[in-house]
């Protein structure tokens, strides 16, 4: 059985110590003969470093390793230089970033054999090119080209200060250097430097979105099948469960990121972490906490139920403005949001955007509780959380509203809005939590419902108001709420609930 590659970006090293490769030669040869200058954003932890130390042993001509790959007989392996500037591994936060980067380089140029001259980091940049294209055309890769800006999206002038230098660097690219390249590859996982630092470099083809390489990172349920057969049996013997209950179980957790609205893949990190450890829990969540993001939606106060089927233009998907910074953006190029499908609009492509899977979905939805409750409250019981559910499931409506009134009652009189939204987003998210199946504001023909909860025992209509619980209910049956969901055959349960802003509770429900 073959290795699981966690935490290894190196090709090389990835195939040198019999590790699991899910061959990905095919479109990387499509990628090759797509453009000169070539870029694409994904999420952390999808293989972007993979990605470009890949090429480079491709572009070294080091065909040994990728024996009885796609592309082993499609290329003629012919050597060429190659420059490789990760900036996962400069060090911006103990010096400045013109320094790093000209350590850097000089470090790139001692490898090529190279004592580089220049003095400052476009100078050095300029010269290697030019003296590595004496050799032959260069190809040129770029790993995280924005981390020295997304890792300091909370210091607006350190942001402004490495914008300036990289766009100063970067634009070797537009000089009489940049005849030597052959081929050019940026990747990142946002766009907030693209726009800026790219700005004179017309010639860039982003194909973040192209469909073509919607698959080029990240595995697909084909492949996931196949490069994991073994491991995936032992899972279904393990669990005790059928091997396609188990398929269907790995894939609600993890699979769903999607870049054309049509194919998913599965983030590459909690995969083999999940498959390494056996234990569905929030492998990629854990490795870096969103405070920055949630911090942004408290401060422009956005509910949390308003990250549910939300639909954008490209525009909105590119945006890439550091001084003023779209939340949904973010979300979306950061991959706490992704692609659900896509049609063309009016003005042009639209996309509905929502959780890919439940991982990031559950995760998230317990970062932004515990924010909208502070510290001081704690994280919720598992104790609280079963009696919610036991009330629900047996259709107990006084029992899940008394534990609901235990959670307000709680909560320090300072953190309360006014709005409806704020008492809103808590019941969404102690739901969410649940991991029940749980609808925001659907459309009927007649208006907005509030929220839908659909349990395999019984349906619950709910609507909110800051008035009372029996315009809440009346609204539910004037409007025939329930009509689009009478033919499922379960019970259904009109609920309305109303909050008063004195006793910052609920002060009032009524169900039929």
């Amino acid at each position: 059985m073959q290795k699981l590659p966690i935490g290894i970006q190196s090709f090389r090293n990835l195939r040198e110590e019999n590790n699991v490769y899910v061959d990905k030669t095919r479109q990387i040869y499509d990628l090759l003969n797509t453009g000169k200058f070539v870029f694409l954003a994904r999420p952390r932890r999808f293989g972007k470093s993979l990605l470009t130390t890949t090429l480079q042993e491709l572009f070294r001509g080091n065909k040994p390793l990728f024996h009885d790959l796609w592309i082993e007989d499609k290329i003629d392996w012919q050597p060429r230089p190659v420059i490789l500037i990760n900036f996962n591994a400069l060090n911006y936060i103990d010096k400045p970033l013109t320094q790093a980067l000209a350590e850097h380089i000089d470090e790139l140029a001692q490898e090529q054999g190279l004592r580089l001259t220049a003095d400052d980091h476009k100078g050095k940049f300029r010269e290697l090119l030019a003296r590595l294209g004496e050799r032959g055309k260069v190809a040129l890769l770029v790993d995280e080209y924005d981390k020295p800006i997304t890792d300091l999206l909370e210091n607006d002038e350190k942001v402004q200060e490495h914008i300036t230098t990289l766009k100063n660097f970067y634009s070797v690219l537009k000089s009489p250097e940049a005849e030597n390249l052959h081929f050019t590859l940026l990747t990142g996982v946002s766009k907030y430097g693209k726009i800026s630092i790219f700005s004179d470099l017309n010639n860039l083809l982003d194909i973040t979105l192209d469909q073509r390489f919607a698959t080029l990172l990240g595995y697909t349920q084909t492949e996931l099948e196949y490069y994991f057969a073994d491991r995936l049996d032992r899972l279904a013997e393990r669990y005790n469960m059928s091997r396609p209950d188990m398929l269907a179980l790995i894939a609600r957790w993890y699979n769903g990121y999607s870049w054309d609205g049509v194919n998913t893949v599965y983030v590459p990190f909690s995969t083999l972490v999940f498959l390494e450890q056996q234990t569905f829990a929030n492998h990629w969540f854990a490795t870096a906490t969103p405070s920055f993001l949630i911090k942004l939606l408290h401060q422009k106060q956005i509910p949390a139920f308003a990250l549910e089927g939300l639909s954008a233009d490209s525009k909105l998907l590119d945006s890439a403005d550091v001084n003023n910074i779209n939340v949904y953006s973010l979300l979306f190029q950061t991959g706490y949001l992704t692609i659900k499908s896509t049609w063309l609009g009016p003005t042009g492509q639209t996309y509905e955007l929502g959780y890919p899977n439940y991982e990031v979905e559950q995760a998230f939805a317990q970062h932004l509780f515990v924010d909208y409750l502070e510290p001081a409250v704690g994280q919720l019981s598992s104790t609280l959380l079963a009696r919610l559910q036991k009330s629900l499931r047996s259709q107990n409506v006084a029992g899940f509203i008394n534990v609901l009134k235990s959670v307000f009652a709680g909560i320090p009189h300072t953190l309360f809005l006014t709005q409806e939204a704020y008492y809103h987003s808590l019941v969404y998210l102690l739901l969410k939590l649940l991991g029940f199946t749980i609808h925001v504001e659907p459309l009927t023909n007649v208006g907005r419902i509030d929220a839908v909860l659909e349990l395999p025992e019984a349906i619950y209509i709910l609507e909110f108001k800051m008035s009372t619980a029996q315009i809440a209910l009346d609204q539910i049956r004037a409007k025939q709420y329930d009509l689009p969901y009478r033919n499922q055959g379960k019970p259904i349960i009109l609920l309305g609930i109303a909050f008063d802003q004195t006793s910052r509770n609920i002060s009032d429900w009524r169900m039929e």
